[in-house]
C-alpha cells in the first residue's frame, strides 16, 4: 500500500524536521545523507512543497524546509501527498471488500497519530554542508593506497621461508 517514494518522502521530511533551526538544506546536502539522487529528491520535494508541506527559497542560503510547527505535521500528512486512496480512486469505493478499506482505515489512523517531531532528531546541533565533507575544491577523498605484504629484499625473501 505505501509505495518507496512515500518512505523516500517521509524520511526527507524527517530529515528537514530534525534541522529546522538550522535554515534551509539543499538537494545537494539532502542527497548523500539520505541516499538519493538530486533529481528523485526534486521529484520528491516539488509535490511535498505544491501540498504546503515544504517551503523552498532559491538562492545562496536557500534550499527546503519544513513550513510551521513540525509538531503539527503528521506522518500520514505527508503520505497522503503520493497515495492515493480507496476512498478517491476511481472505482466505487463499495467495489472493494471490506477488509481493504478497514485495512486502510487502521494505517491511516495509525500514521496521523504520528507527527515529524516523534521521528525527527533534534540532538545533532550542527550539520556539515556538502561542501564541507568533500572540500572547498569539490575533490573526492583519495582512496587509501594499495601496500602489498612481500618482502623488501632479497635477504627478506629468503627469511621468510
Amino acid at each position: 500500500m505505501i509505495s518507496k517514494k512515500t518512505i523516500n518522502a517521509i524520511e526527507v521530511c524527517v530529515l528537514l524536521a530534525g534541522q529546522r533551526n538550522m535554515g534551509y538544506l539543499t538537494t545537494t546536502e539532502l542527497s548523500p545523507r539520505l541516499g538519493l539522487s538530486i533529481s528523485y529528491l526534486e521529484n520528491i520535494l516539488k509535490p511535498l512543497k505544491d501540498h504546503n508541506i515544504v517551503v523552498s527559497m532559491k538562492g545562496p542560503g536557500g534550499g527546503y524546509r519544513i513550513r510551521g510547527d513540525v509538531s503539527l505535521v503528521s506522518i500520514w500528512d505527508v503520505a497522503a501527498v503520493f497515495e492515493q486512496t480507496l476512498a478517491d480512486s476511481e472505482r466505487d469505493s463499495s467495489t472493494y471488500p471490506s477488509y481493504e478499506l478497514e485495512l486502510e482505515q487502521v494505517v491511516q489512523k495509525t500514521l496521523r497519530s504520528f507527527v515529524l517531531s516523534d521521528f525527527a532528531d533534534f540532538s545533532s546541533s550542527e550539520i556539515k554542508s556538502f561542501g564541507q565533507e568533500i572540500g572547498r575544491f569539490k575533490f573526492k577523498p583519495l582512496a587509501a593506497p594499495f601496500m602489498p605484504k612481500a618482502p623488501n629484499s632479497v635477504f627478506q625473501l629468503h627469511m621468510s621461508f
